[in-house]
């Protein structure tokens, strides 16, 4: 049995495995539970079922920027780039300035400067987060 049919099951109080109604004490009853299977169930059908490939890092970059984001978004930081993200925010560039020099959002330089212990919490809720 697939995914998709075994929630839908599940939503419609049914257990997938036998067939029989689930008791209606059972959490497979809560309304709330029962949107989710059923949103689910319908992710898992408009899933296509081929393999995805890979984009190569290259291909991530131009991704980000046909929708808009900074090129590296969602790209985790490495040494090398925290090295030289402490250097510039100690040579005083503002956050503003280090996420056009990282190809990066604000947020994320503000973010990356907090767990490096170069902003503290308050200043990081500046940077809207």
């Amino acid at each position: 049995m697939n995914t998709s049919v075994m929630l839908k099951a599940l939503a419609n109080g049914i257990n997938p495995d036998t067939g029989e109604l689930l008791p209606r004490t059972s959490i497979a009853h809560a309304p709330d539970l029962i949107r989710q299977l059923f949103t689910l169930a319908e992710e898992f059908i408009q899933r296509p079922t081929e393999k995805k490939t890979r984009l190569t890092p290259e291909e991530r970059q131009q991704k980000n920027l046909a929708q808009g984001k900074p090129a590296k978004s969602f790209f985790p930081w490495s040494e090398d780039e925290k090295q030289r993200l402490e250097a510039d925010y100690r040579a005083g560039k503002t956050p503003e300035m280090l996420s056009h020099e990282f190809c990066r959002s604000v947020r994320a330089v503000a973010i990356q400067l907090e767990k490096m212990g170069l902003i503290t919490a308050e200043q990081l809720l500046s940077y809207g987060l």
